[in-house]
């Protein structure tokens, strides 16, 4: 489990001579709802073609899709919703907004527009006027909104705190007071925040982060001694949670209690890096090899001689326990340790399957990813053949900041007949996304998939890409792609 506890919500003073930022204010209980409106299913396939546009990180293709249907019809909330997305998350927030607030203005207080104004709302109070979210990248444009930092911020958490508390009237969801919670908090409201947090206690979905939450404006209270008992309850559930040993440093920074700040800081380190599936727990001599193997240095064959020395112990589950923590915290690229940890898996081969196989399935780095599908392609186990296959798509929309990971090569290693007809057919819908796009750097890590395929036999990929239905004009573009 990684920070399951932080929900980030961030308020940073800026001081600038700047123009304030206001946002409209709606009477919604006096706005009458449009329940006669709605779009027919035809139109709602379209849009629906606009949000898996968004998700495939293509806002350029989305914004288009939906563009059309709203220009040519504007009777149903949904194409305002779609529209106003697809252009906020293209980059283009105020026009956005304004196409969602228009669809307000138009069909009342309508549930879902309400929602998605308020998810804008805090995306941009979140990220300031110095960075957007596009296409799975942080694009960073200093003073490209000419407005204070602080201002324009706390403008938006508050158009979503005035949002929320409407809903929350009117539906009496927990999902909408968790985050008016929050926003009181981020604002300094914490007394205010923590009685909405403690009315959550009785809800299991949110009591865990509840508790969190409070422990964190008890600090902010200087409440030191209720904020350690409210950790210390969490403490019970989650022996290895990173989050909450930082929290326990930063209260005994606060005492001014050097001694035990640098311990729980210490564990904080320790348990941030370490799988929590592992058998790994917090000792001197563990943070000890956990900071060995994580030090950015030149000591790589100190090191290879330390994992060989661990892999000869005997000790086959903690030696699997340390390489899987080689690969998770990244720290040896390219200095042989990594490839090291990975034989040494592939040595052991079942017994380590079941950990690598959750190590796959968390936020591990593009090149962990590559050195695990090395392990199951291996192994060669058919639960490690459906995880490569179900992340096999994946890796069409990834952003361009991630170098994409080598599945495809590991699937037609781990069976080359089944490994090529999995990539086609992931191929075969980029291939005809790909002829109708001008989006520049639309697919970036798609060469992933053409790699492989170079060195596969013609005849066999026909033969594949034929059982697959390819018509002559998409082997032909899938030939020049793999050119």
């Amino acid at each position: 489990m990684k920070n399951k506890f932080i929900i980030v919500l961030t308020f940073l003073p800026f001081i600038c001579l700047a123009q304030d930022y206001k946002r409209n204010i709606f009477d919604y209980e006096n706005l009458k709802l449009d329940t006669i409106s709605v779009c027919d299913e035809d139109v709602l396939q379209i849009l629906e073609k606009s949000f898996i546009a968004l998700e495939e990180n293509n806002s350029k293709n989305a914004v288009k899709i939906a563009k059309q249907e709203f220009d040519k019809d504007q009777n149903c909330p949904e194409i305002f919703e779609v529209y106003g997305y697809s252009l906020f998350r293209s980059g283009e927030w105020f026009e956005g907004i304004e196409i969602v607030e228009k669809g307000i203005e138009k069909f009342g207080s309508n549930p879902n527009l309400i929602r998605r104004r308020i998810q804008m709302s805090l995306e941009m109070a979140q990220l300031g006027t110095g960075q957007k979210h596009i296409d799975g990248n942080s694009v960073y444009k200093a003073n490209s909104i000419k407005y204070g930092e602080e201002q324009f911020k706390t403008e938006n958490f508050q158009s979503a705190l005035n949002d929320l508390e409407y809903l929350v009237k009117i539906y009496d969801r927990n999902e909408e007071k968790f985050y008016i919670a929050k926003i009181n908090q981020v604002l300094e409201n914490y007394e205010t925040s923590n009685k909405i947090f403690k009315a959550l206690l009785d809800d299991e979905e949110y009591r865990d982060n509840a508790i969190f939450n409070i422990a964190e404006n008890y600090i902010n209270l200087k409440r030191f001694d209720d904020a350690e008992s409210e950790l210390n309850t969490l403490l019970e559930s989650y022996p290895k949670e990173g989050a909450l040993f930082e929290k326990l440093a930063e209260i005994y920074e606060l005492k001014n209690n050097r001694k035990k700040a640098e311990e729980f800081n210490r564990k904080s380190m320790f348990y941030r890096n370490v799988p929590s599936f592992t058998n790994l727990d917090y000792s001197d001599e563990n943070f000890d090899l956990l900071k060995f193997f994580g030090e950015y240095d030149n000591k790589a064959n100190a090191k290879l001689k330390k994992l060989n020395k661990i892999a000869k112990s005997g000790n086959q589950e903690y030696t699997i326990d340390v390489c899987l923590m080689i690969l998770s915290i990244h720290a040896n690229h390219g200095n042989g340790v990594e490839e090291k940890a990975t034989e040494i898996l592939k040595k052991i081969g079942k017994p380590c399957l079941e950990k690598v196989h959750l190590l796959f399935q968390s936020d591990v780095s593009t090149c962990a990813i590559t050195n695990l599908s090395d392990i199951m392609a291996t192994v060669k186990d058919e639960d490690s053949w459906e995880l490569l296959k179900a992340y096999l798509p994946y890796i069409a929309h990834m952003p361009m900041t991630l170098i994409p990971p080598a599945v495809p090569e590991k699937m037609i290693k781990f069976d080359e007949d089944r490994g090529i007809k999995e990539i086609l057919i992931v191929v075969k819908e980029l291939l005809n996304a790909d002829s109708q796009s001008d989006e520049l750097f639309g697919g970036f890590g798609q060469y992933a998939y053409y790699l492989p395929l170079k060195d596969v036999n013609k005849s066999k990929l026909k033969r594949i890409a034929t059982e697959l239905n390819y018509s002559d004009e998409e082997f032909k573009l899938l030939e020049d792609n793999i050119k």
